[in-house]
């Protein structure tokens, strides 16, 4: 509220200077910004500089160090979408061969060099394979994997048809993720085309997320398994392919693969129901401890990727203590601390180029200030 007095100035009363109050800082060290230990950045070219070359010369070191590391880590990749069987028996390439049958890649001839000291992982990759497709991804019943048989997908039409069978039992698992699983099997044996040659049988635990396997995966409290006699476990719909085909799961020696998954905590299924968010991706398919020297690597082919213009292959992978073999990381670091070795030198050099600018600018700012001063002293004396 204000009031007008007779000489037509203005008065604040009492509640506009509480309100003036209110919006005033405290008079203090906090408020006013005046604490010790605070500091305020100046930003100056030799900071900047500074800060620049520190951390090129931090980067690029580690850079180099990733780079070499992954360089000396062993990794092979063995392509066999369109192999040929053994022309000895009958050559014939795999990729045309019927669906439902099993097809025996000819021998592939593996050398494990004497770097190779540790454990190898052993994955099968795709290529052209999009996974991380939005229906794909979610053609799945997170309910179903946690062990409710009857759990629904996140929208139902996101699994059909991969939903019921024809009598209206529901696949378990259902959707398009557990109906596409990889059926592709792999054997390692000692020495190239040695028919006596000892298998190196692969390490199948531990292959997936321990998360995965105590959380997201559980089996039914009454499972008893894909059997006739469990009408409500149908399994799904194109694993009846190889549940019919068994016999033909033979290798040149008479031994049988394993094609599907015994159950929903099998870890193949697993790694496979956990869609990759690239469309080439690898997947982790066992450990093995390879000693230096040649093998055998024999490929049972019953995935057909040709529909889809994919592409298949092995790798056999070292991994060290930064993990696999990647150039990415290695690279980013040199990248990163190359530019900024470069902005330094550039902010030197332009620094250097305006010093003279500068001095001039700074000699002006000074002038103006002892001559203001000297005004202000002047005006001084003379009112005294």
């Amino acid at each position: 509220m204000r009031l007008i007095l007779p000489c037509g100035c203005l008065q604040k009363d009492e509640d506009d200077e509480d309100q003036a109050h209110l919006h005033k800082p405290r008079d203090n060290k906090l408020y006013q910004q005046k604490l010790k230990p605070c500091c305020l950045l100046v930003i100056t070219t030799q900071k900047v500089v500074t800060l620049f070359v520190l951390t090129g010369l931090i980067f690029l070191p580690i850079g180099i160090t990733l780079l070499v590391q992954s360089t000396e880590i062993y990794q092979q990749d063995f392509e066999y979408t369109h192999c040929f069987t053994d022309p000895r028996i009958e050559s014939i390439q795999c990729s045309k061969a019927a669906i439902g049958t099993t097809c025996f890649c000819k021998d592939i001839e593996i050398t494990v060099p004497d770097t190779v000291k540790g454990e190898i992982m052993l994955l099968y990759g795709l290529n052209n394979y999009y996974q991380n497709h939005r229906l794909y991804r979610q053609s799945q019943s997170f309910l179903q994997l946690l062990g409710d048989v009857e759990g629904s997908c996140y929208v139902k039409e996101y699994c059909d048809p991969y939903n019921q069978d024809g009598e209206e039992v529901t696949y378990y698992p259902k959707g398009a993720i557990a109906n596409s699983y990889f059926t592709d099997t792999f054997k390692i044996k000692r020495g190239f085309k040695d028919s006596k040659g000892e298998e190196i049988i692969p390490d199948f635990t531990d292959i997936s997320w321990k998360s995965d396997r105590d959380s997201k995966f559980l089996l039914p409290a009454n499972w008893k398994g894909w059997t006739p006699e469990n009408g409500e476990y149908a399994m799904p719909k194109d694993w009846n392919i190889w549940t019919d085909n068994d016999k033909d799961a033979q290798n040149m020696n008479g031994t049988s693969y394993k094609i599907l998954p015994s159950d929903i905590r099998d870890e193949h299924l697993i790694n496979w129901m956990n869609p990759a968010a690239f469309p080439s991706f690898t997947k982790l398919y066992g450990k093995i401890k390879l000693d230096p020297g040649t093998y055998t690597l024999e490929v049972a082919y019953r995935y057909h990727v040709d529909a889809f213009h994919g592409e298949k292959f092995v790798r056999l992978a070292e991994t060290s203590w930064m993990g696999g073999r990647s150039y990415f990381l290695g690279s980013a670091y040199c990248i990163v601390g190359f530019f900024c070795l470069v902005a330094a030198a550039f902010f030197v050099v332009i620094s250097r180029q305006t010093r003279a600018k500068r001095h001039e600018r700074k000699k002006k700012i000074d002038e103006q200030l002892v001559h203001y001063k000297d005004q202000n002293n002047n005006a001084h004396s003379s009112t005294l």
